[in-house]
Formats: C-alpha cells, structure tokens, sequence
C-alpha cells in the first residue's frame, strides 16, 4: 500500500509503503511492515523537525495497527514515538488521519491502494 506523510498538512514529508496483511477493518491488532523515506521537504513545525530524528532518511521497520472504536485505527511507529491516527475508509484498504510524535501533532497522513497516491 502506499504511505503519504505531510509537514504541517502543507507538503509532502515522508513518502513510501506499508504491507498489512488484512484490512484496517480488523477487529484485532497486527503487526505490519512499514518503509519511508524522506521526500526532501523542510520541517515546517518542531513535531516535524522531531520526527525526522525519529525516523531517519530511511526508516524500514515493523509498525503496530491497533483498531479503535468509531471506524478508526491507530498505528504505532519508532517504539511509539510517532503514531498515525486516522479513519478507516474504501472498505478497510484505507486509513486517513493525522500523524503524532512524542503526543504532538506533526501533520496529516494517508495510506491507500498501491498505485493510488504515487501512480
């Protein structure tokens, strides 16, 4: 799937992919396999400044999905430190919200279909 993380909703940040193997509409956690790579856009807030130093250029780990109530899901990257958090759409093969590092918020993020944001 792919994975879009923007700075202070304005530019793209963090581009890349993530593998989950069943939907988001998952009544249970489960682990996933996440990779980004900084796309070169300026920090534009210190949340963004932060996770820069959280994730690296390169960051190719492991994530937590955690479903939460209301159609939403909770993902949670760098031992925690930055955690997406979005809503469910397009029958659970989309998670749409805003990313947090250290509880504060950095920008908006959105993982889709393969194909669906980077063509």
């Amino acid at each position: 799937m792919d994975l879009a993380l923007d700075t202070a909703g304005q530019r793209m940040f963090y581009k890349g992919t993530a593998a989950i193997p069943r939907s988001f509409n998952s009544t249970t956690s489960f682990e996933m396999d996440v990779h980004l790579a900084h796309w070169g856009n300026p920090a534009r807030n210190e949340a963004s400044a932060h996770a820069q130093t959280a994730l690296g250029k390169d960051y190719k780990k492991g994530g937590i999905y955690q479903p939460l109530t209301n159609g939403e899901g909770l993902i949670s990257l760098a031992s925690g430190r930055v955690l997406l958090h979005g809503k469910v759409l397009d029958d659970g093969q989309e998670l749409d919200g805003n990313w947090f590092i250290d509880g504060k918020l950095g920008g908006g993020f959105r993982i889709a279909r393969k194909g669906y944001i980077f063509p």
